[in-house]
């Protein structure tokens, strides 16, 4: 049998973690064709889900400006999965760096300045 990873060219992938495939609408704040193939094109459910996904992120932006020790890690650590099951994986791999550096303030400042684009991107689909 042979890997589809051997039939693609090495830019297809990124440093996302877990092996993550990337698609070209990857490089968007969510990618698009992820979050189709994880609602099996249900767009009524895509809807949904996207809806839940800008709950949780207002939270989040909330929770990061008084946040520190534990609770950073629990953000970023929910943050990093919820994310990747959208297909947010710029926001993703924001939270990740931000768990690598031990929280330190430029990471935070990126990790703020991600999710504010994220849930812009987010909430200008969902009009």
């Amino acid at each position: 049998m042979v890997s589809l990873a051997h039939s693609l060219p090495d830019d297809s992938f990124s440093p996302a973690g877990e092996g993550v495939l990337r698609s070209p609408s990857g490089q968007r704040p969510i990618d698009l064709v992820h979050l189709a193939r994880q609602t099996a094109g249900d767009r009524g459910l895509e809807r949904e889900v996207l809806g839940l996904f800008v709950k949780h992120l207002q939270l989040v932006a909330i929770r990061l400006q008084t946040a520190g020790g534990l609770e950073l890690r629990q953000i970023a650590h929910t943050l990093k999965g919820a994310c990747r099951n959208v297909g947010a994986f710029p926001l993703a791999d924001a939270a990740e760096a931000s768990e690598r550096s031990g929280f330190d303030a430029a990471s935070l400042v990126t990790l703020r300045s991600v999710v504010d684009e994220t849930l812009g991107f987010v909430t200008r689909l969902a009009r």
